[in-house]
């Protein structure tokens, strides 16, 4: 019973002297103490931003730059993944067509350049869709990944007068005596894409033939050369954007 009351005492001044000594609090104007570095977070936007920039495209558009022995032509293009190595392409194009060289070599009414012979302005729009295969994939590296292509193309002709009846159309003016017609053909192509296969910027050139039948009696841009095959070589610059 002794020991007891003698335990239960000095628990007792334990416990006063518990709540009686000083609590020490920070002062104002005191530092703080130093804080636990150990751990540190960081945000993961930046890291989610560099997987995103890392990622490889699945699609990319832009525009076409050609030239062929017609002369200079634009257009525009669409890429887009469907498997492995493979790729679904779509592009329209925008071109004059010739088959012979056409010189400003006489006078019209004497003050006005025109060429001998030729009676007609020819344009051609065709649009196309088809597959390109990447070659080489494990061999080469990612910048340089060249291809080959195949694709059906619809190719709309517009002719306009030039020299007709003895009368001279100028450029804008004929367009308003114009004719179209339809035809359907297929292209085939080579080339490369230049450049990191990830988001971003997109360059590559390529070499397409189309070959485009128009049949008999053709179309005439000189008098006397009809073309019954609206098909021509273009080297083409393509530059766009991938995502």
């Amino acid at each position: 019973m002794t020991i007891i009351r003698h335990y239960g005492f000095l628990s007792l001044l334990l416990a006063i002297g518990v709540c009686i000594a000083p609590v020490k609090g920070q002062i104002a104007g005191e530092e703080p103490l130093p804080t636990d570095t150990s751990i540190i977070f960081t945000p993961v936007r930046p890291l989610m931003e560099e997987i995103a920039s890392n990622a490889v495209a699945t699609q990319s558009a832009g525009f076409d730059l050609l030239f062929s022995g017609s002369g200079w032509g634009a257009g525009f293009f669409y890429t887009r993944a469907v498997a492995e190595n493979l790729t679904g392409f779509a592009n329209l194009v925008i071109t004059p067509r010739r088959n012979s060289d056409e010189v400003e070599n006489v006078w019209y009414q004497g003050f006005i350049p025109i060429v001998a012979n030729k009676i007609n302005r020819l344009f051609m729009f065709p649009v196309s869709a088809g597959l390109q295969y990447r070659l080489f994939a494990d061999v080469l590296q990612e910048t340089f990944r060249p291809y080959v292509s195949v694709g059906v193309t619809a190719a709309p002709i517009l002719q306009t007068p030039y020299l007709k009846d003895g009368y001279y159309y100028e450029f804008f003016e004929s367009f308003g005596h114009g004719t179209w017609h339809m035809r359907m053909g297929g292209v085939i192509g080579v080339g490369s894409v230049f450049g990191q296969p990830g988001k971003g910027s997109v360059i590559g050139v390529n070499v397409r033939y189309y070959t485009i039948p128009y049949g008999e009696p053709g179309l005439e841009s000189m008098a006397g050369l009809p073309i019954t095959n609206f098909g021509a070589l273009f080297l083409t610059l393509s530059v766009g954007s991938a995502w």
